[in-house]
């Protein structure tokens, strides 16, 4: 139950701008004048709920000291974009009514939690999002030409977030650190060693542009193990691939990618030929030490940016970033003459090894994930019905 206020107190007021009415705003709304807030239409000096789909900076007034905004969806991006502008919270509208009478006494005190944004990341952001947020802050308040941030995985620490200024190439462990030692790269959450952040040419001291960031630690190791432990379920358990599931969550992702940067995306379908009468003949361990040599070939030939999948007992996969349809051809006929030239040792015997493969790209032969895989799959179908060992593009004429 809300204190009642002091005789002669005047009655707490709240600012209402309903940019896009609902009814969890409403709800708010009651919720306020419950608690004693005088609820006053339009924006003001002093606090402002705005109500609205999602933050949008032209939705800001010329008043308002700080702003609660009551929002459907909010991308990081978004709140970042807001926050900069004016000091205020973030919620979205199906949290609790009282985190909102929360946010209100927080901005009302000026406690805005490391300027305001860093608490809600927690529920908005992903890792790669809260990495694209750090960035970008560091490099407004440091007046930087641009910067990148490398995460750690195990010795080496690669590239991850950035904007072009700096190469790509990974950085060794001890050359990091010696970045680092020099004032030229900064630590990010130095409990766990995440990673570290490069800035080109900082017009401002250190502590101007690092501050909040030990507030940000907790908020990027959360996120870096719960990606970790994802990756851990998506990994596949006899080979260096990745499994069926990870392709069907990062598949999506990846034809957004290409079509927002309107490149090409490929799709190589793999299958080994006469698994099961290798089984058969040879035995299971023989048959999943072919998988291994497959997986480990297939592996070296990737680039950085490439993904290896299993997608089923003798199929792989590899997404092709930035590849056409006759790049990924190249790769699966390169892929399947290494594997020719190197059998598999069985002490006493050497095992040929052969695969068939089928080629699909986006956006010339699938405008879609599953569609992709559709026509990557009839490929492949078709280069075993054609004799196996060979590579077939999606829409090559049939031989007969």
């Amino acid at each position: 139950m809300p204190k009642s206020l002091p005789s002669g107190s005047p009655m707490p007021r709240i600012h209402w701008l309903d940019a896009h009415p609902s009814a969890r705003g409403e709800a708010l709304r009651e919720a306020l004048i419950a608690w004693g807030k005088e609820v006053l239409p339009g924006p003001g000096p002093g606090s402002l709920v705005i109500v609205a789909n999602h933050p949008d900076p032209r939705l800001i007034p010329a008043e308002g000291t700080e702003i609660l905004w009551w929002v459907e969806k909010a991308e990081p991006e978004e709140v970042s974009a807001v926050l900069n502008l004016r000091p205020g919270w973030v919620l979205l509208q199906d949290r609790p009514l009282e985190a909102a009478r929360e946010a209100l006494l927080h901005l009302r005190q000026r406690d805005l939690g490391s300027e305001g944004w860093l608490r809600q990341m927690m529920h908005l952001a992903s890792l790669d999002e809260l990495l694209r947020l750090v960035l970008a802050r560091a490099v407004r308040l440091s007046g930087a030409r641009g910067g990148a941030i490398w995460l750690r995985r195990e010795d080496v620490f690669y590239q991850r977030a950035g904007d072009g200024i700096f190469a790509e190439a990974p950085l060794p462990r001890q050359e990091a650190a010696e970045l680092v030692r020099r004032g030229e790269a900064f630590l990010l959450a130095p409990s766990g060693q995440l990673g570290i952040l490069r800035l080109a040419d900082p017009k401002e001291p250190p502590d101007r542009f690092l501050r909040g960031f030990d507030d940000m630690e907790p908020l990027l190791l959360n996120a870096w193990q719960l990606e970790e432990s994802r990756a851990l379920s998506f990994k596949d358990d006899l080979t260096v691939a990745q499994n069926r599931r990870c392709l069907e969550a990062e598949l999506p992702q990846a034809v957004r990618s290409a079509a927002t940067k309107a490149e090409p995306l490929a799709l190589l379908f793999l299958d080994v030929d006469d698994l099961k009468r290798v089984n058969t003949s040879h035995g299971h361990p023989v048959g999943s030490l072919l998988l291994e040599s497959v997986a480990n070939t297939a592996q070296r030939l990737c680039r950085a940016h490439d993904r290896l999948y299993r997608y089923g007992g003798d199929e792989f996969c590899i997404l092709l970033p930035s590849t056409t349809a006759q790049g990924a051809r190249k790769l699966g006929e390169r892929l399947l003459q290494l594997l020719r030239d190197q059998p598999l040792d069985l002490g006493e015997a050497q095992l040929q090894v052969s695969l068939s493969a089928g080629v699909a790209a986006f956006p010339e032969h699938a405008d879609g994930a599953g569609h992709l895989i559709e026509e990557a799959d009839r490929a492949l179908l078709r280069a075993k019905r054609e004799g196996k060992g060979r590579v077939v593009v999606a829409g090559d004429r049939v031989r007969v």
